[in-house]
């Protein structure tokens, strides 16, 4: 854990890798049920990433990263949260592009 900041930001960090990790395979559908499944995934995705950005801007002070002293080091403006919450948003984004254009497959039963 990084000196001053809280175990909430370590635990996002977790939620982010355990989402994208569980999502990443299942985001394509290939017939109208599956489709519909992957749409809930990829908006879950969205959700995710959004909730992890908005916690690592509402999280972090105003001025952090503008002043360095022995006291305090730098620590730059993006964080890995945000860079995970950007990610996720992403995968949903391209998940939800994908099966919007992706011909439905018939299957027969």
């Amino acid at each position: 854990m990084v000196p001053g900041r809280s175990g909430t930001i370590d635990a996002m960090r977790v939620l982010a890798l355990l989402t994208v990790v569980a999502f990443a395979t299942g985001c394509f559908g290939y017939n109208r049920s599956a489709k519909r499944w992957a749409y809930v995934g990829d908006t879950v995705l969205i959700l995710g990433g959004g909730a992890a950005i908005a916690a690592d801007l509402t999280s972090s002070k105003p001025d952090a990263g503008l002043t360095m002293t022995a006291a305090e080091p730098y620590e730059p403006p993006v964080s890995g949260v945000l860079l995970a919450g950007a990610m996720l948003v992403a995968a949903g984004l391209f998940g939800i592009i994908f099966n919007a254009t992706r011909p439905i497959v018939k299957t027969s039963r």
